[in-house]
């Protein structure tokens, strides 16, 4: 089966001459993440542009499709592919990809590279492209166009394509067929009005293009066995009616797009197939986007290969992990992407005696969660080390200055002081600008080991560590804050007013300490300060510091 393996991007769009790379591993899905406006869509184009409806050679593109809108800029995108033979006219011979190049009043180059000696082919035939095809279901509604015959590029003319060639792989079959269909065509014609319009309408264009070799008439014989097929409708189904695709919601087209494409890879294994989601969550409640997620994962195993582009940390999952992709911008479109062994690699150099690649994959998937895995979607993160922190500190950021939302900054909880280092090193290994809070409650930590191992994770020296995991007062370092002895008894000695607000929302709520730490936050900041509240000059450092990070 026709397998994509890399696609390598250059000088399009939004990717510069920094090569973007997106690698495809066997039976997983390739996953597209990041901010809005960074490339990921980019990506998708030129992997259309590749194995799309439309002959690269004859594709028009327009200024804005070469980096910087300079036309000087040479287009260059490569696709490696696997099982790819061609058998069309005279030639024969494994194809192992294709390269495309375009540069403004040049003639546009496509080849397919020969896996024998690596020769370029410039004469790429469509039944070759065909043979590896990429559909794109986006978030708009087009599912009444892929189960269409609109073209022979959509999924149901595929599907129809793939029926048509094993029918007539037997010639008793095909002649089965052709009887069967005369018969169809003597009962039409047992209704008169047909025979007569039918014999009307065949006389009158004999007698008009007399001079012409082609006439008309209604043919139901069904010379070509496909024509069976294509009388073959696709419709959704509801308590046994059949329903208009207008009636169904994104959603619900989008999973049912799926599912076809699906079926098609699972029935035709020797067909190849690229199927492309478009954020697949866009109209899907959190519930049935967890459930396509598995679905999607479940595809990509059973040999679909599937593109996902998304903002949803539903549709990321490590065990997956060399399949992921952050997608960000800052000059030009680039991609980060890791495997077991470069982030093995990384967790040892940054303190982590003990990590393999043997065992990294399942120590993050085994815990990781949503609210952490949103990290992937953040310009910074901050790590704290339970909803204490990540119920109160937006608040009290966003009162000296700070909006963390506006920022595009995750303050993500961690779930206690022993896995601080453990995502320290994970998002910052994938380059995202991370910050660690905690405190020096001892519970659970007696002898220090974990905020000993975030520190030193960090750059911290082992002689400095000491103080650090003893003071009992603020400190607010370039890349870490400790807030003294306990989080609670740091903010009662930092604003005068805060135990009596924790004494009264407690009384009224009686609640847990993460609420109680939030309703206490937004009482704090809707009054007047005051000059012995030394809270207020540690957060606005603490603002500084993160913003700057």
């Amino acid at each position: 089966m026709a397998k994509l393996k890399r696609l390598i991007i250059e000088n399009y769009r939004s990717i510069g001459e920094n090569t973007v790379m997106i690698d495809f591993p066997e039976k997983k899905p390739v996953i597209l993440i990041g901010e809005n406006n960074a490339g990921k869509s980019n990506v998708i184009r030129a992997l259309e542009l590749m194995f799309g409806e439309f002959h690269p050679k004859f594709k028009k593109l327009d200024d804005f499709d070469h980096f910087g809108r300079s036309t000087e800029n040479e287009i260059i995108i490569k696709a490696e592919v696997q099982g790819l033979v061609n058998t069309v006219g005279y030639q024969n011979y494994h194809c192992s990809g294709f390269e495309f190049s375009k540069v403004r009043g040049r003639e546009t180059e496509f080849h397919a590279i020969q896996s024998e000696d690596g020769c370029k082919n410039q004469y790429v035939k469509n039944e070759l492209r065909e043979e590896l095809l990429c559909i794109v279901v986006n978030s708009e509604q087009n599912l009444n166009y892929q189960l269409s015959y609109t073209s022979k590029f959509t999924m149901l003319s595929k599907v129809t394509k793939a029926f048509h060639d094993k029918l007539v792989e037997s010639e008793e079959r095909v002649n089965k067929l052709k009887g069967l269909f005369e018969n169809i065509k003597e009962t039409f014609l047992e209704v008169k009005e047909f025979d007569n319009f039918n014999s009307n309408m065949s006389e009158i264009a004999g007698q008009m293009l007399s001079n012409m070799t082609h006439a008309l008439k209604f043919d139901f014989s069904a010379y070509d066995p496909s024509n069976y097929f294509k009388t073959l409708k696709v419709h959704p189904v509801e308590e046994g009616h059949a329903r208009a695709y207008e009636e169904l919601g994104t959603g619900q087209q989008q999973i049912l797009a799926l599912s076809f494409a699906h079926a098609y890879a699972k029935s035709f294994l020797g067909q190849g197939l690229i199927f492309v989601i478009d954020e697949p969550e866009a109209h899907l409640h959190p519930l049935a986007q967890k459930w396509l997620a598995k679905k999607m994962f479940q595809m990509a195993q059973d040999g679909l290969q599937i593109v996902i582009t998304s903002h949803s940390p539903f549709f990321i999952n490590l065990e997956f992990l060399d399949g992921i992709n952050l997608v960000r911008k800052k000059e030009q479109t680039e991609t980060i992407s890791k495997n077991a062994h470069t982030l093995a690699e990384y967790c040892k150099e940054t303190g982590a005696v003990k990590a393999n690649e043997g065992t990294i994959i399942p120590f993050y998937s085994g815990n990781s969660t949503p609210d952490i895995l949103n990290g992937f979607f953040a310009n910074k993160v901050v790590l704290v080390e339970g909803p204490t922190e990540e119920f109160a500190l937006p608040i009290l950021l966003e009162s000296v200055g700070l909006d963390t939302l506006l920022k595009g900054i995750a303050i993500i909880s961690v779930n206690g002081k022993g896995n601080l280092s453990k995502w320290w090193r994970f998002f910052t290994c994938y380059q995202i600008p991370t910050f660690v809070c905690f405190d020096n409650d001892a519970t659970n930590d007696g002898n220090g080991n974990k905020r000993k191992d975030a520190l030193k994770a960090i750059g911290i020296k082992e002689e400095e560590l000491g103080n650090l995991i003893s003071t009992d007062n603020w400190n607010v370092n370039d890349n870490f804050c400790v807030f003294g002895a306990d989080y609670e008894v740091t903010m009662r000695n930092s604003f005068s007013d805060y135990t009596t607000f924790e004494t009264e929302e407690r009384e009224r709520l009686s609640t847990s300490k993460p609420i109680l730490a939030r309703e206490v936050a937004k009482r704090i900041v809707d009054i007047e300060r005051k000059a012995e509240d030394i809270g207020w000059q540690w957060f606005e450092k603490l603002a500084e510091t993160i913003n700057a990070l």
